[in-house]
């Protein structure tokens, strides 16, 4: 199928109304068996006796026919067969099919059946332009719009089978599922149900021709989305294909762009997806997102990196000499809940808890169901957190503290209570370890729900972690301070000011906390900490507007040689004004060089700008900081220019709702199905298509064989 329209939209598929019913076609079967060749007109094939339908209209029937007993009755209803070629063609009663086979087979005849219809057409404008002066105008008008309804059909037929196959196009880019899909038969079988007369596309056509037209069109429309980007970070996602076990890496972009119409706003962009070799990994990547920065016109763009962790991952940003390398809080997070849970105690009581949920199956499920109704509490299944995430832990752990009172009482009783203690599972430090969990899932929550940039949030949120969730108080269990000990490790190790490169992280979260309307009073820092942070703000708004300075004179020197000599306006006051003040002897005294005015008037101005933007009221914690800039950016002329430096580089390597919940698993699921000739087109087209802050469709991590109601839903809620 021809792929006419470069714009792809999606269609919703009309079911062909005009088909014959069951008792339609068996009313025609019982009709008189005498010979049909009347209706036969066009060459018969070979060994076949074929008639029309008897109650043919179209002039495609000249060529097509149902095939004949030795009297003349038609033997199968559901076969026909075209008189060119003889193939058997499935009819189920349109001939949308039949002129499809036609246009794709027999040019030649299709032609003289677009001729007949053309014909046909003039006879009936004919005809009613004789009868225009005796016919009343509404049966004229009626013959008019049957004509211009003939007229169009052919045409209705082609535009809806392109629209079909703009639509598929489009299912599998969007929805990143793999070529092959169109050859699966459920997949024949949904689309002969939309329409019988269309044929898909096939996996060869999507991959070679459609696949890539498409990404050539979303590659050229974000190429020119980015051209106005003065800054932005970028992120690296590393992730493997199980099934064809290789490594890959998927190269993002961020920036935060203003618009007088629309104010500040986010972009993010997916740029490219590369295989990561084995051999020398820091130097094929390096050299990989290299490639990727100067294809994409971003090299001296870069503000940043945000990624995982990984050593290699690490070393490429270093020979980037990229000015940051921001570690993701997500996977930081993840990593300290892995090997607090790894703690030999801590691991032996989710254990013991984990156990004690699969006890209550069948029987004990029910008895735990009856315990419930008898404590009057909600009539849920317990929650197991194999192969999840620590929310799901979180999660599990909960259900049994809500459940106390009926697990404890049917445990009690139960034939197999004799594999846990005579008080079940220590149920103080699963308190305990619900307390240090809560506010990790409240961090969790704050920066999935966000929609704006978070790196502002990563100091303050540290900050309340370490001091104070974190923090061990004189009553604790030796299991929970082992815990608190060993998540404050890590997240301090990966933010410390130990080494230069914390050093950088610091001074860069720093600043861009000091830009958040809501965090700028930076109570977590000394005031010589935080007169540092001004101090750099102070220069990085000086260099900007030297930078416009400079690029301001490179301007107008331009234009100046541009113009004939004489055009060139004469300055003469402005010389005699120069002379006058050399002759003054106060000059010595009161002028300065142009290089001394000049920093002294950008340093007042930023410092005055400064000192506007602090006097400003403090943003409220759930309000928008970005919002607040959008309509204060006419107050600042340069903070918003340093905010689009530091903003740009996120908190994250991967969007949070893939870090925190089951859509980072969807995601796996998908990619893992994707020829590797295509993933780097495919992976573009899906992560461009959607929103960055879209969640993939999940379904409910719940393991509840009860209602559906008072279900855990996702870890995050």
């Amino acid at each position: 199928m021809r792929n006419e329209s470069p714009r792809l939209s999606n269609v919703q598929p009309v079911l062909q109304s005009s088909r014959f019913s069951i008792s339609e076609g068996i009313q025609v079967d019982c009709l008189r068996k005498e010979p049909m060749e009347s209706k036969s007109s066009g060459p018969s094939c070979s060994g076949l006796n074929l008639v029309a339908h008897p109650r043919a209209k179209s002039k495609v029937w000249k060529y097509f026919g149902f095939d004949t007993d030795a009297d003349g009755c038609i033997l199968h209803w559901k076969r026909i067969y075209c008189r060119v070629c003889m193939s058997q063609i499935a009819y189920s009663g349109n001939t949308s099919n039949l002129s499809y086979h036609l246009e794709k087979n027999h040019p030649v005849e299709f032609s003289e059946f677009v001729k007949s219809n053309t014909d046909q057409m003039r006879e009936a404008f004919a005809t009613a332009f004789s009868r225009i002066k005796t016919e009343p105008t509404s049966l004229h008008a009626q013959q008019q719009s049957q004509d211009i309804n003939l007229r169009q059909s052919l045409d209705y037929e082609n535009r809806r089978h392109n629209d079909l196959t703009i639509a598929i196009v489009n299912f599998i880019c969007e929805g990143l599922y793999p070529a092959s899909i169109v050859e699966e038969p459920t997949f024949k079988t949904l689309m002969s149900t939309v329409d019988p007369g269309y044929s898909p596309p096939s996996k060869s056509d999507l991959a070679v021709k459609m696949v890539p037209q498409m990404y050539c069109r979303t590659r050229d429309t974000v190429f020119s989305e980015l051209a106005g980007v003065v800054n932005c970070g970028v992120t690296t996602d590393l992730w493997q294909s199980q099934t064809q076990n290789r490594t890959y890496i998927s190269l993002s972009m961020h920036s935060v762009n203003y618009s007088c119409a629309t104010g500040f706003s986010m972009t993010n962009k997916c740029l490219k997806t590369f295989e990561v070799q084995e051999d020398n990994t820091a130097e094929n990547i390096t050299r990989a997102m290299y490639e990727a920065f100067v294809e994409w016109g971003i090299t001296h763009k870069v503000s940043g990196a945000t990624t995982n962790g990984s050593v290699d991952i690490v070393k490429a940003c270093s020979l980037l000499e990229l000015s940051v390398e921001m570690p993701c809080l997500g996977h930081t997070i993840n990593r300290a809940m892995d090997e607090a849970f790894q703690l030999p105690r801590v691991d032996s009581f989710l254990g013991c808890c984990r156990k004690l949920v699969d006890h209550f199956r069948e029987p004990a499920m029910y008895m735990l169901r009856e315990k419930q109704k008898q404590h009057g509490l909600a009539q849920c299944a317990l929650i197991t957190d194999r192969g999840r995430t620590w929310l799901a832990t979180l999660a599990m752990l909960q259900r049994l503290k809500e459940q106390q009172a009926a697990v404890t009482s049917t445990y009690m009783e139960s034939s197999s209570s004799h594999h846990f203690s005579s008080d079940g599972p220590n149920w103080a430090l699963l308190e305990a370890l619900i307390e240090v969990l809560q506010p990790f899932k409240v961090v969790a929550n704050m920066i999935t729900s966000c929609r704006y940039p978070t790196i502002s949030m990563v100091r303050p949120v540290l900050h309340m972690l370490l001091n104070t969730t974190l923090k061990v108080k004189e009553g604790d269990l030796k299991e929970i301070s082992m815990t608190k000990e060993v998540i404050s490790k890590v997240l301090s190790s990966t933010y410390s000011q130990n080494s230069q490169l914390s050093q950088e992280i610091s001074a860069f979260l720093n600043i861009a906390t000091f830009l958040d309307p809501r965090y700028k009073k930076l109570p977590f820092l000394s005031t010589q900490e935080r007169s540092k942070v001004e101090s750099n703000i102070i220069e990085e708004a000086k260099a900007i507007l030297e930078k416009q300075m400079s690029e301001r004179s490179c301007d107008d020197f331009s234009l100046v040689s541009d113009e004939p000599p004489s055009k060139k306006p004469a300055p003469l006051r402005e010389s005699s004004a120069g002379s006058a003040t050399q002759d003054n002897p106060l000059a010595a005294i009161f002028c300065q060089s142009d290089a001394d005015q000049s920093q002294e008037e950008l340093h007042a101005q930023v410092v005055e700008e400064l000192s506007n933007y602090k006097s400003q009221r403090v943003l409220g914690l759930n309000e928008d900081p970005l919002l607040w800039w959008s309509s204060h950016a006419p107050l600042f002329p340069t903070l918003p220019k340093v905010l689009q430096k530091y903003w740009c580089v996120p908190a994250t390597s991967v969007p949070c709702h893939r870090l925190f919940s089951s859509s980072g698993a969807v995601l796996c699921g998908k990619r893992n199905r994707i020829a590797p000739a295509l993933v780097d087109q495919q992976v573009f087209l899906y992560e461009n298509s959607r929103s960055y802050f879209e969640s993939e469709p999940c379904e409910d991590d719940v393991d509840n064989p009860w209602e559906g109601h008072c279900a855990l839903g996702r870890p995050l809620e």
